[in-house]
């Protein structure tokens, strides 16, 4: 007769760890520490090349220690701001267009944030003018939150120069380099702490979510910080989540690889459209920026995400969006292609608000996956071509 529900999943349970795919919930401890030591060595000795722009002392010696995993991208941002806060109340800034809970995060829990939505140009010398009047007035700022690059306009903040404000104004630096990930950016030689969702293409296969907090032990901030997360930080990654990550992210260096190569020529691509009137892209977007914290090596690119504007407006985005045949939803880092009307879904009752910092409605933002190259852009050259002539002008 046919097996028993139970020993048909006994089997498939002995096949996953009998060939090493997930290890039993019993090693969930063994597995956090090899995650804790895959992102810290991945840091250490990854860090981009001494030039002009290098950091008088660079994030080495970095130890699993200083690696806390989350629950997820936005508890590792909840979890900083507050260990931040535990050092020294003080309100923060945001600097340049970030995911929408971030900025959230940081207005409703603690004093609150200023909201420096553009990211460069004069955005800088309000950051400045910021820094010094809460100075002059006893009352410092606490941090400053960027992304690099940022979701969903893809724009890279000039990090040595936000670290040289915050070491004259002794204010803590912490960076979001999920969109970058620590295959393609090195954030943490200017940084305090660099937080991650550990979601996306570090894990790859959308099966698990989890996040990361990394300390950087050679910057002011560091021992506060410690005894801090010493008080405050309760591990809550569940111990399934753990395995299950550990085991997707064995090869995250190599798929962030492809996943470069296959971005790019999709963004090369579609700027060659005459239908698109805009690709953000790091390569494109404060492309100087990227370029300073970029790490060196063939494999290092620009990440898989990129968002496009068309010139036919509305009626354009909704053909493409349409007719372009991958998935749908408002992730991305996996290792399949995923596409999603980032706006509409992310700040559909703040539409205007966040159309005065670029961040226009009909926006559609791409998540390149792993797909064979050729496929990946045929599936985009018919979606561009399923935009009728009359409402691509």
């Amino acid at each position: 007769g046919l097996p028993s529900i139970d020993a048909a999943l006994e089997a498939d349970t002995y096949l996953e760890e009998r060939f090493g795919r997930n290890f039993d919930l019993k090693y969930a401890g063994e597995m956090k520490e090899a995650l804790r030591r895959r992102i810290a060595d991945a840091m250490d000795t990854h860090l981009s090349a001494d030039g002009a722009d290098a950091p008088a002392s660079k994030a080495v010696g970095l130890s699993s220690s200083d690696v806390y995993l989350a629950a997820t991208g936005m508890s590792a941002v909840f979890h900083a701001h507050q260990a931040l806060l535990n050092v020294r109340q003080g309100k923060s800034v945001c600097f340049g267009f970030p995911y929408t809970d971030t900025l959230k995060i940081l207005q409703k829990f603690g004093p609150g944030a200023y909201f420096l939505g553009h990211g460069e140009g004069d955005d800088y010398l309000e950051l400045e003018r910021i820094l010094e009047r809460h100075r002059q007035e006893n009352d410092p700022i606490l941090s400053i939150f960027t992304e690099c690059p940022s979701n969903p306009l893809l724009k890279t903040a000039d990090l040595p120069r936000l670290r040289a404000l915050a070491d004259k104004y002794s204010v803590a630096v912490v960076v979001d380099e999920t969109l970058g990930s620590i295959a393609n950016v090195d954030a943490l030689s200017w940084a305090d702490i660099v937080v991650s969702s550990l979601t996306k293409v570090f894990s790859g296969d959308s099966n698990v979510m989890a996040g990361s907090i990394v300390l950087n032990p050679n910057q002011s901030f560091y021992s506060p910080l410690k005894s801090s997360f010493g008080v405050l930080y309760e591990d809550l990654l569940w111990c399934e989540d753990a395995i299950f990550l550990e085991r997707n992210s064995r090869d995250f260096m190599k798929r962030v690889a492809a996943i470069n190569g296959n971005s790019l020529a999709v963004a090369e691509l579609l700027r060659a459209s005459d239908k698109v009137s805009q690709v953000n892209y790091p390569k494109y977007t404060t492309a100087e920026n990227y370029a300073r914290i970029q790490r060196p090596g063939p494999d290092s690119g620009y990440g898989g995400l990129l968002s496009v504007v068309f010139s036919g407006g509305e009626d354009a985005s909704k053909a493409f969006y349409n007719h372009l045949l991958c998935c749908k939803g408002p992730s991305l880092g996996t290792n399949f292609t995923l596409a999603s009307p980032y706006t509409i879904l992310a700040h559909f009752t703040e539409l205007e608000w966040a159309a005065r910092y670029g961040v226009r409605a009909d926006l559609v933002r791409v998540s390149v996956g792993l797909e064979p190259r050729d496929q990946l852009l045929a599936m985009f050259q018919a979606a561009l071509d399923a935009i009728p002539a009359q409402v691509s002008q």
